[in-house]
């Protein structure tokens, strides 16, 4: 910025007290844009995060999950466990249930609330912490409604060439070949390097499987025997993508029928089954580099109920109420993608058809994917296999999609829009300053001009050496003109979101 002196002569002494704010202006324009500067630094609030459903029904319970994002001396991202509680308001503030979160065999804190009968319409949940002696919390919107659902189960994140895929069956001998031959992936993904089961369902028909890879698979036995309308063989994918033809074989090895399939494959994802013993689940799980600790969050009814977290050799969940419960079995917070998908089917203390109630199950989805041809059979009654298989082979297309349980609501969320708000409100406030403070100046600065041009006619007048001066046009582009412009920048300047 130009130096601002002011040619002030002896007879015109008004605007020297003028002059100490005009020569300190570029000093307070660069006092109110450091001010901005530091006003506008990122706030340092701890980041807690807390994930929960958007809806519930009334006398069942939700999952809960939350975590603290922090960084380590080096700068890289940490996941801490903070005690975290949490309540459920009604609208009119009162709590009407809260519970303690527990920590996490892998990450952050965990747990369920129950839901209290009699309850409907919009409720808040409320996550309470206390980091580094800072109160926080954050607030979830969670509407209670008889008979709502929660979120549907979305495909993942695959390519073209690693999404389930079956091809025509191809008849060869149409009087001996078996009336169907469905191939299906028990687990619903098979993960490169990790052995998973292909379960073929082939009706009523006895006789042998066998299976050839096309791209990128490997059998431990390509041939099996079909015992109670199903055969199952044990793939190994090696690589991005797993393409295998299915064949009915007579006892000579004559092809009767061939199928093709795509195999879904899920690159660096778990491998987990589920088993069902008087009621009480137990999981069992592989992974790349050996068994880890997981969370697993239960689903009933696309509803999410449990958060939990298990470590290998301890995978019971104890007894869960009667019905169909999906499980996501994954190794951290942010690996939804790659999450393991089962079913168990649990059946209440009187018995019932645990086939029944997953035909159903799956039957429920048939507006979004179709009817399961298994699942009718099963439904009409004209099912009589292998229950264990039949159940395996109905979750297998489902155990595909997963639940995306999303990144969590973060305490920095609401401070930072509160924050950018005010910091708009003080560039507007900053930019105001200085155009003010530039208008001042600059208007002494053409008084002080002015001026001093009617003192120098005069002058030339009184001692008669020239004409009176000409008026010059170009007067209001002098020194006034280009320090407003200066004021102008700056204070265009400090309305800078990349700056301020």
């Amino acid at each position: 910025m130009p130096s601002l002196s002011i040619p002030v002569g002896n007879s015109d002494s008004r605007f020297t007290r003028f002059g100490w704010a005009i020569r300190l202006s570029p000093m307070l324009v660069a006092i109110i844009l450091a001010t901005l500067w530091l006003a506008g630094a990122p706030a340092d609030v701890p980041d807690l995060r807390f994930t929960a459903p958007l809806v519930a029904r009334p006398g069942s319970s939700i999952g809960l999950r939350a975590w603290q994002i922090d960084r380590d001396d080096d700068g890289y991202p940490v996941v801490f466990a903070p005690e975290v509680a949490v309540e459920l308001r009604n609208d009119a503030g009162l709590t009407v249930a809260r519970t303690k979160l527990s920590r996490s065999l892998v990450q952050g804190v965990e747990g369920s609330l129950g839901i209290p009968s009699g309850l409907d319409g919009e409720h808040s949940l409320i996550a309470r912490a206390e980091i580094d002696g800072r109160a926080l919390q954050v607030d979830r919107a969670l509407h209670v409604r008889p008979g709502i659902d929660s979120r549907r189960p979305a495909g993942r994140e695959v390519n073209a060439f690693q999404t389930y895929e079956l091809g025509s069956m191809r008849v060869v001998d149409s009087k001996r070949a078996p009336a169907v031959l469905d191939v299906r992936a028990a687990e619903g993904v098979c993960v490169p390097d990790l052995p998973c089961t292909l379960v073929v369902w082939v009706g009523d028909w006895e006789g042998r499987v066998r299976a050839r890879s096309l791209a990128g698979v490997q059998f431990a036995a390509d041939t099996a025997r079909a015992s109670r309308g199903f055969a199952r063989l044990l793939p190994t994918v090696r690589g991005q993508e797993g393409r295998v033809t299915v064949e009915a074989i007579d006892e000579d090895g004559a092809v009767l029928a061939a199928r093709e399939a795509r195999l879904p494959v899920l690159p660096g994802g778990l491998v987990a089954r589920a088993s069902v013993d008087a009621g009480s689940v137990r999981l069992e799980w592989e992974q790349l580099g050996g068994p880890q600790p997981v969370l697993v969050d239960i689903f009933q009814e696309h509803r999410w109920t449990g958060a939990r977290s298990l470590v290998p050799g301890q995978g019971s969940l104890g007894r869960l109420p009667p019905g169909v419960w999906r499980l996501q079995v994954r190794t951290d917070l942010f690996s939804d993608n790659t999450a393991a998908v089962l079913f168990a089917v649990v059946t209440g203390p009187t018995g019932g058809d645990p086939l029944r109630l997953a035909a159903d199950s799956v039957l429920a989805e048939a507006d979004r994917d179709g009817l399961d041809p298994l699942a009718m059979s099963i439904v009409d009654g004209a099912f009589s296999g292998d229950q264990d298989d039949a159940l395996a082979a109905l979750f297998s297309v489902p155990s595909f999609d997963v639940v995306a349980m999303g990144p969590g609501v973060s305490t920095t969320v609401g401070v930072d829009e509160a924050l950018a708000f005010a910091q708009e409100r003080r560039r507007w406030w900053a930019a105001a300053a200085i155009l003010l403070l530039g208008f001042v100046v600059s208007m002494v600065l053409l008084r002080v001009e002015l001026i001093a041009r009617a003192e120098a006619r005069q002058l030339l007048e009184d001692l008669g050496e020239g004409a009176p001066l000409r008026r010059d046009p170009t007067f209001g582009r002098g020194l006034w003109a280009f320090v407003l412009l200066v004021f102008m920048l700056m204070a265009v300047l400090a309305l800078s979101k990349r700056w301020f």
